[in-house]
């Protein structure tokens, strides 16, 4: 935890400080939220037209957050996915009610489960 100083006198002394440094800091950790993640990717989809609906649903029943969606000449979603999911995710993905025309891995980050 940092806590920044901007009054630079001694009219606090020590022990104000301490209790100020203190004070701060409980402060801020009681509003904090404790955010789990784990090793995974962000990665493209690219889909026809008439998959859409059903890969949502399933992207939203295996807990797979979409950040963004692109209606291009084919429709190009980019999802969040943990490293686990992403293994079965590729190897599975086309037995479903959706066709995935092309998925690739964008970059490796962590994403909160």
């Amino acid at each position: 935890m940092i806590v920044t100083r901007y009054f630079g006198g001694i009219l606090l002394g020590t022990g104000g400080l301490v209790r100020a440094y203190s004070g701060a800091v409980e402060a801020a950790l009681e509003k904090a939220q404790i955010i789990q993640k784990a090793k995974g990717y962000e990665a493209k989809i690219q889909i026809e037209y008439n998959y859409l609906e059903p890969l949502k649903y399933y992207l939203e029943k295996k807990g797979i957050r979409i950040i963004k969606i692109e209606y291009l000449e084919q429709i190009e979603v980019v999802i969040e996915i943990i490293e686990e999911a992403s293994k079965h995710f590729n190897n599975n993905y086309n037995n479903n009610n959706f066709k995935i025309s092309k998925y690739d891995i964008i970059k490796e980050k962590f994403v909160e489960i």
